[in-house]
């Protein structure tokens, strides 16, 4: 019975190999400041846990700058097709309530799908790539949201380098 614990214990533990997978691991404190504009005064883990309206594992990443937030989310889906029904042009922008102030535009040559969406208050990446999901978001920042565009989508791309 021992023997079958301690070998459960062994298969469940992550391998080296998945200790890179959250977000906070994905973009470092350097990039994260310059994209803010000014140093990162914390960094702020969550999850993973269950996202109940998509039926995803949601982990994110917070970095604070001041008034300034950047967010790295990844939202990891039991396959690419359930990823891919949830990642359309018509449900992310439900996800800002019907704002008009909001703008959600496909943005071609990032993973296999990609929207880029701004208001005049943030600018964000999502990006479906397989079974998981990516969205960078930057918020607060002194400069309009969307003179950032050029800036974050090279990050994005980093970034699914390294999912």
């Amino acid at each position: 019975m021992l023997a079958a614990l301690g070998l459960a214990l062994v298969l469940s533990a992550p391998p080296a190999s998945f200790a890179r997978s959250g977000p906070c691991d994905l973009l470092d404190r350097a990039t994260a400041s310059q994209l803010l504009g000014k140093p990162v005064a914390s960094m702020e883990p969550s999850g993973p846990e269950p996202d109940e309206d998509s039926g995803g594992m949601r982990s994110v990443c917070v970095y604070q700058a001041g008034t300034s937030m950047l967010m790295v989310i990844q939202e990891t889906f039991k396959s690419a097709a359930a990823a891919s029904d949830l990642t359309t042009q018509e449900l992310v922008g439900e996800r800002y309530g019907g704002n008009e102030a909001v703008t959600v535009e496909e943005a071609s040559g990032l993973g296999d799908r990609a929207f880029w969406i701004h208001s005049p208050t943030a600018a964000e990446y999502v990006v479906l790539k397989g079974a998981k999901v990516l969205a960078l978001l930057l918020g607060g920042t002194t400069r309009a949201p969307n003179s950032y565009q050029e800036s974050l989508r090279a990050v994005t791309a980093g970034l699914l380098a390294k999912l």
